[in-house]
């Protein structure tokens, strides 16, 4: 009875230091809250990835800055993840065009 209260007893300190050591995934992706009361935010972020930042409006990027983290993550699937700090200094360097403007 020993050796196996020992294997269990060993398995479980070997889980918990696992959970404890390891990394989360879920906890470096972005929340999308505000993100999402943004109509075509989400698309205009997966395009801004893609280096076509056209549907990139300023309320989407009053969004993108009311997030508080800038070590998350956006998962924008098949590409890669995307670091939220990419989205906040695409968002300082877009040139806003009037929506009534030719260009």
């Amino acid at each position: 009875m020993k050796v196996k209260q020992t294997n269990v007893m060993f398995m479980v300190l070997a889980l918990i230091s696992a959970l404890v050591f390891l990394q989360s995934e879920a906890a470096d992706r972005c929340p999308t809250g505000n993100i999402n009361l943004v109509p075509g935010c989400f698309d205009a972020l997966r395009l801004a990835s893609d280096k076509d930042y056209s549907r990139l409006s300023r309320d989407c990027c009053r969004a993108v800055f009311s997030l508080i983290s800038d070590t998350c993550y956006f998962l924008f699937y098949p590409s890669p993840p995307c670091p939220i700090k990419m989205f906040k200094n695409i968002c300082l360097n877009v040139n806003y065009v009037p929506a009534g403007s030719r260009f």
